[in-house]
């Protein structure tokens, strides 16, 4: 197992403090690995920060009661010992122009004012454009299913690519598209926000803007996922199951 460990997330001097404990040599540049410690948004920025390396998701005792085997020092002595199970993650690739971005979790579309309707069009693999209007339009990876897209149609999902309408004029089922399904967006009416998982850089769109998302070639690797999906590591705000 790699020893050179960067972290990214909160409550950072013990963590670094138990990495080294167990015999890590915790870095700030040319890691091997990432530790990510806090939530799912501390996960979405270390992939971004560190893009190509593996990371080591584990959830902040601030928020959650972790079950003995998602404790901080029991994850840590797993890794060291290599008994984390890797998974590797699908991302998305959202083109906008001549830019490309990779989200982890989903791209969203959203009307930039509440009181008016955002107006699309989207194309699927090249077929005839369908005219939409609503509030947008969400983009989910298998991961990224478990949050706005499920929120929106009650669902989530393994494989493929999720379409998601927000509250659309028209009623519109949710869609879980094939793997290598390619999108088209060309706005109608806006103006429209662009987002990508949490990346701060909302991109503004107008008429006649257009933009594209796929599943991306790469991947993202994940080195003990279960700690995000453990049933029996709780919320410490109100008792209930962690929804991973």
């Amino acid at each position: 197992m790699s020893r050179r460990l960067l972290v990214v997330g909160d409550d950072l001097p013990w963590v670094l403090e138990a990495a080294e404990a167990a015999g890590f040599e915790v870095v700030t540049r040319d890691g091997d690995l990432v530790l990510s410690h806090g939530g799912d948004g501390t996960l979405l920025r270390a992939v971004r920060r560190h893009p190509g390396l593996p990371l080591v998701p584990v959830r902040h005792s601030a928020t959650t009661r972790a079950c003995p085997a998602h404790e901080l020092n029991q994850v840590l002595t797993r890794l060291a010992a290599d008994q984390l199970a890797q998974e590797a993650l699908a991302q998305i690739e959202l083109s906008v122009g001549r830019a490309r971005f990779l989200a982890l979790n989903d791209v969203v579309l959203r009307n930039e004012n509440p009181a008016l309707a955002v107006r699309f069009r989207l194309s699927v693999d090249g077929s005839a454009p369908d005219d939409c209007a609503g509030d947008g339009l969400v983009v989910a990876t298998p991961f990224g299913s478990t949050g706005y897209f499920r929120s929106i149609t009650r669902s989530r999902f393994e494989r493929g690519l999720g379409l998601a309408f927000n509250n659309s004029t028209v009623s519109r089922e949710s869609r879980v598209l094939p793997a290598d399904a390619h999108l088209d967006v060309e706005m109608v009416r806006g103006p429209a926000l662009l987002v990508h998982d949490n990346d701060p850089r909302t991109i503004v769109l107008r008429e006649g803007h257009h933009f594209g998302v796929r599943l991306a070639e790469s991947h993202v690797r994940v080195l003990g996922l279960d700690s995000l999906r453990c049933q029996r590591c709780r919320r410490r705000d109100d008792g209930r199951f962690n929804p991973h």
